[in-house]
């Protein structure tokens, strides 16, 4: 049983390998280049990860995200997601690994890399082996002389050896098994109300006479936290003062109303470059019925910071005064801007902000005591036999409504069952603590003895219902799934820890332009299905 669980594993951890690996077999590829020295992704203990490879693997990804996706896949959605990072540390960590062969003493006979060949299914027909559909194959399909592929396909056998050794101590014990079937099978309802500062911040003040001696006495805290809001907070970003000339396209516009619209923006675009002013002509012709009348105002634009969309704030973050942009067109439609005012970014220092940052945290130290005390009130009521639901109603809403008013005022939720593992609660996600003072309850009506406190956040519950688990009816099989199932875990968390043992003592440098976005290799510009 322990031997499926490792494979279960070694096939999941090398997912990523074998899927770089397969589409590596392209004509041309970078996995079957000899590593003669080109510009390069990153340095590995001075061992290449080179840029034909980055770029190869990132196409793959690229696709295979693309493909998750139905075919909608953008280098946005590639940013957002940090596939360059994530693709570039899978390569760095198949290198380390790789490299930890030598010193384990793991090698990969002749007969290891046949055998594994000819039981791939890929190189089968009729369910057998077929050396000559194997050769077309190779040289053929994959452009390459078999030797080269049976050396390539030998590094990969290496590695997973290097993985096998490296997992190889995960071990679980009966009462690990017995624990694990117990949390899968217990079960438990509860009624619950959350109270948390952000609750009461408008019922609480901070006095100058406070604010003073907090600031005083609280330097360090409150440069802390001015760090922590630095460029979220007290950071204004550059802008700059644009107005703006829109003709509106609407969704699923037809080529003829597209076409239309192009003109007319065409058009005013014509009239501004020949001489006239260009808020008259917004005036006049811009079909945006919130900025017209004022000439196509739109304001001070910064990225991140408009209502306009990121490419209207990239086209005027780029202009100069007095420049005027191409027409570009927007999920909107058709525009044109004229910069008027250029605003630099500026950092509010520290200084300026102390006592801004010292009010804000003593109402939000008192907010939290207000949290508490509600809590323990609450506990209280419910220990005289009231309801929770009587104190702090349930608000009813319609299914996928999404109900703020549950973050800012306390309101009863019920759950359905839930069970221990993992922490996690119902209309709450992880919680640990309130989870753990659950389950220490066994009878349905139960109150816990005091509020938890999770985070900034207090909980008062009442056990609704609670299902115990019987570990006498743990069979052999759900024994097997249950054993596999810990054993798969234990070995992920020793592989993720064992590789970055590998990445903290290794002298690793990575090519920062190779992660960019706008440039280097795998931009969208090239197209990933070129590869």
């Amino acid at each position: 049983m322990r031997s499926n669980a490792k494979s279960s594993l070694i096939a999941l951890i090398f997912g990523a390998i074998i899927l770089t690996f397969v589409f590596s077999f392209g004509r041309g590829s970078s996995g079957f280049r000899t590593r003669t020295p080109e510009t390069w992704a990153a340095r590995v203990n001075g061992e290449l990860v080179t840029a034909s490879d980055f770029a190869q693997a990132y196409s793959s990804r690229f696709r295979q995200m693309s493909a998750m996706r139905g075919g909608k896949y953008t280098t946005d959605n590639a940013r957002q997601d940090n596939l360059k990072v994530e693709t570039l540390k899978s390569l760095v960590d198949q290198e380390l690994i790789a490299q930890q062969a030598d010193d384990l003493g793991i090698r990969v006979s002749d007969a290891e890399v046949a055998d594994a060949i000819a039981r791939s299914p890929q190189f089968q027909q009729d369910g057998k082996f077929d050396f000559d559909y194997y050769k077309r194959l190779v040289e053929n399909g994959y452009g390459m002389s078999i030797k080269r592929f049976e050396e390539t396909y030998r590094r990969d056998l290496v590695r997973g050896k290097v993985v096998q050794a490296a997992i190889a101590g995960a071990n679980v014990s009966d009462d690990e098994v017995k624990a694990a079937y117990t949390a899968q099978h217990e079960g438990a309802a509860i009624a619950w109300v959350r109270l948390n500062p952000f609750m009461f911040r408008d019922k609480v003040g901070a006095s100058d006479a406070e604010v003073e001696e907090f600031a005083k006495s609280h330097g360090d805290e409150i440069a802390k936290r001015y760090e922590e809001e630095k460029a979220a907070r007290w950071t204004q970003p550059a802008a700059m003062k644009v107005r703006a000339i829109t003709i509106s396209v609407p969704p699923n516009a037809s080529g003829e109303q597209e076409k239309a619209a192009r003109e007319k923006i065409d058009q005013a675009a014509a009239e501004v470059k020949g001489g006239k002013d260009f808020a008259e002509v917004a005036k006049a012709r811009s079909e945006d019925q919130a900025t017209k009348a004022t000439g196509g105002d739109l304001g001070f634009v910064a990225r991140g910071q408009s209502p306009y969309g990121k490419t209207l704030e990239d086209q005027a973050i780029r202009l100069k005064p007095g420049q005027l942009s191409d027409v570009f067109k927007d999920r909107s439609g058709f525009h044109i801007l004229k910069a008027e005012e250029e605003r630099p970014a500026r950092l509010q220092p520290l200084d300026d902000v102390r006592k801004q940052i010292a009010a804000d945290l003593v109402k939000s130290q008192k907010a939290k005591e207000v949290a508490k005390q509600k809590a323990e009130e609450t506990l209280a009521q419910l220990r005289t036999g009231k309801r929770l639901q009587d104190i702090y109603p349930v608000k009813k809403t319609e299914p996928g409504q999404f109900d703020f008013s549950a973050f800012t005022a306390p309101q009863t939720t019920e759950t359905e069952t839930f069970h221990p593992m993992g922490g996690y609660i119902p209309g709450i996600g992880q919680a640990p603590k309130l989870s753990a003072a659950v389950f220490a309850l066994t009878q349905p009506g139960a109150i816990p003895a005091a509020p938890v406190e999770e985070g900034d956040t207090w909980y008062v519950f009442r056990l609704k219902s609670r299902e115990r688990a019987d570990p006498s009816k743990l069979e052999a099989e759900e024994s097997k799934a249950v054993r596999d199932r810990l054993i798969g875990q234990k070995q992920g968390e020793l592989y993720a820890k064992w590789v970055e043992g590998l990445r903290k003592r290794a002298k690793i440098v990575e090519n920062e332009h190779m992660l960019s976005y706008d440039v280097g290799p795998a931009h969208e510009a090239y197209s990933p299905d070129d590869f």
